[in-house]
């Protein structure tokens, strides 16, 4: 995806809360995008760090969460936490990691390092939503 040199992002206004859904595998972002958009939320992509990075940059004032999936070619999903963290500070504790590894360990890396969220894949669309809801609430 390559985004205009501009600082719009078309998120549009009726949309109560904008999610930036990180995750390689097209079919991941695409059920996560219809089903957030169902619920009201607004929904933009990226399938790589770099593209992630660049929303941010380009439209943080307009992201409320970010969930990250750990494991993408290139730049991990930890990593990139750790550049959103730097860019945005108030995205620190909105992020929700997601991963298909042994809960346990990730789980523990999640909260030690980055304070955030982690949920395990394949997970339950309904307890998504709750954890970014409540992750938007904190």
């Amino acid at each position: 995806m390559k985004l205009k040199p501009t600082r719009y992002l078309p998120v549009p206004p009726t949309f109560a809360h904008c999610a930036l859904v990180v995750d390689d595998e097209t079919s991941v972002r695409s059920v996560l995008r219809r089903y957030l958009e169902r619920r009201g939320w607004a929904v933009l992509e990226a399938s790589n760090a770099d593209e992630a990075l660049e929303l941010v940059a380009d439209g943080a004032e307009l992201i409320d969460a970010v969930v990250v999936d750990l494991h993408m070619p290139g730049l991990s999903g930890s990593a990139l936490c750790r550049r959103i963290s730097a860019l945005r500070p108030a995205l620190a504790t909105r992020i929700i990691m997601a991963s298909g590894d042994a809960l346990g360990a990730v789980e523990e890396l999640a909260r030690e390092a980055f304070h955030c969220r982690v949920l395990s894949k394949p997970f339950d669309l309904n307890e998504f939503v709750r954890v970014l809801d409540e992750v938007v609430a904190a």
